[in-house]
């Protein structure tokens, strides 16, 4: 799925890529000086209040399931009266910011089915935009970028969202954002917002695994306990691994396939644009004592095209689409042994083919997280986890499948391990995260080094390492997609 709404004649597709993304640079370098000219212009900033971290300087901190709660409801607390506009009310206050980012992400492994040597190469603009008051604020997130792969300029609104709060007990954000929740890391069991897989696995700053949807937010605070519930009346699916830049295994043909395939890119069937089809989101949570409690539900779509138009047939062959779906879970967060642990269970009700005979559409699953985290010695933080997903009527599955052979595992196990080092008066951040399944026999191997040169410069250098003893499993699809990559982001 593309992150755009336009592209550029003077960087047709297959031509003039390395002009396109050269011209792109001087472009962006010139709209991030005046971009800083003007942030300066709004008058000086606390040095520790801009002070950041190597990763947040990098982008590279995976957003908290309480990001948007701390946000919303925080935003005005500590907001100071100012002087009036003369309307008799707190005035506006305005603020500017962004980035201009280089990437490159050379492949490192022979494909056969891909025809480019770099997964990534592009150069970005960012521009952030927010407007706050009393009772109301807005902001904008928008990426312009080059993308060498492709030869061609995107543009990418990430927010484009108003915010208006209601008292201490109602707020509502509308537009285009970013959602999430949940407590895994890497690992989305009750969040079905939609993610970019492209992004994730070709070293973009890890802000870009989370996909924009156009929604509407309510939460309702009750003491201790909050309600959130979220509408996307258009769906929004995954931005998945279709072919065209990154290769995966497709069971139609048996084969990994990547641009060299006359089928790629995959075009799914979508949803018809309708009130119905739109998707639902709620979460209820709150607190008892030091535990942290939420419930969560969904109604909509499988985010990722698993489901076929009808049986293949070579006079009329099928085409992938996406199945309802409906998700119910909860989860668990509590300090212990001087870390903390979180659990977390979601049921995946396919409530098209509960029976589980229909080759077509995907069966339910259960799946559950259990992790936990915590700082073993100084500047030196441990992350363990254990996730698990099982499919139900797998023998109905397994009978009626048009693939039995590459059909997962009934039960498919996955373990992950993150570790992070700073160094350096915390200017340097080492990291490895690493997804390992015992009974696929795949791994993911993540190592990255951030490295903050100066306060608005920072150096990451990293690689996403496939491995897998078969090519139809989650990783082992991927594996001629293993690539190093280097970003320098200088932000204003």
């Amino acid at each position: 799925m593309k992150p755009t709404i336009c592209t550029t004649t003077q960087c047709p597709k297959g031509g003039g890529s390395l002009r396109c993304l050269a011209v792109a640079v001087l472009v962006f370098v010139a709209l991030a000086f005046a971009s800083g000219v003007l942030a300066q212009a709004e008058g000086p900033v606390d040095a520790a209040e801009s002070s950041e971290s190597p990763e947040e300087l990098a982008g590279d901190v995976e957003p908290s399931d309480d990001a948007g709660d701390d946000e919303d409801w925080g935003e005005f607390d500590e907001w100071e009266e100012e002087e009036g506009d003369g309307s008799g009310g707190k005035a506006w206050g305005f603020q500017i910011g962004g980035f201009v980012e280089a990437l490159v992400a050379p492949r490192v492994v022979h494909s056969s089915a891909s025809a480019g040597e770099f997964a990534a190469a592009e150069a970005r603009f960012r521009l952030n935009l927010d407007a706050t008051h009393e009772i109301a604020s807005a902001r904008f997130r928008g990426d312009v970028f080059a993308d060498g792969v492709d030869g061609r300029v995107w543009f990418d609104i990430r927010d484009a969202s108003i915010f208006v709060r209601g008292g201490n007990w109602f707020s509502m954000r509308f537009g285009r954002q970013v959602l999430t929740w949940g407590t895994g890391d890497f690992l989305f069991l009750n969040d079905l917002f939609p993610k970019d897989f492209n992004s994730f696995f070709i070293g973009r700053a890890d802000e870009y695994l989370k996909a924009p949807s156009n929604s509407v937010q309510t939460t309702f605070m009750m003491k201790k306990v909050g309600l959130d519930l979220i509408w996307t009346p258009i769906f929004e699916p995954d931005r998945f691994i279709n072919g065209e830049r990154l290769s995966f295994f497709n069971p139609l043909t048996g084969e990994i396939q990547g641009d060299r395939s006359p089928l790629s890119p995959i075009q799914p069937l979508f949803p018809d644009k309708r009130l119905r089809n739109g998707s639902i989101h709620g979460r209820l949570y709150g607190s008892a004592g030091s535990v942290e409690l939420a419930a969560y539900g969904y109604a909509g779509f499988w985010p990722q095209p698993l489901a076929l138009t009808g049986l293949p047939d070579p006079a009329n062959p099928p085409q992938l689409t996406y199945a309802r779906l409906a998700v119910y879970g909860a989860s668990l967060r509590a300090p212990l042994g001087g870390g903390l642990i979180n659990v977390e269970g979601a049921f995946y009700d396919s409530f098209d083919d509960r029976a589980g005979a229909d080759p077509t559409t995907p069966n339910s699953q259960f799946r559950g997280l259990a992790g936990y985290e915590r700082e073993l010695f100084p500047k030196f933080q441990m992350g363990l986890q254990y996730y698990l997903e099982y499919t139900l009527k797998y023998d109905e599955l397994k009978s009626n499948s048009l693939w039995p052979a590459y059909e997962q595992h009934e039960f498919r196990h996955l373990l992950t391990l993150r570790l992070t080092q700073f160094l350096v008066m915390d200017n340097l951040e080492l990291s490895l995260f690493t997804f390992f399944s015992p009974d696929e026999l795949d791994t993911y191997i993540r190592p990255r080094v951030t490295y903050k040169i100066i306060e608005p410069l920072a150096i990451v250098v990293g690689a996403n390492l496939m491995f897998g003893r078969h090519d139809y499993t989650f990783f082992g699809q991927l594996k001629e997609n293993t690539n190093v990559y280097a970003r320098l982001r200088y932000s204003f």
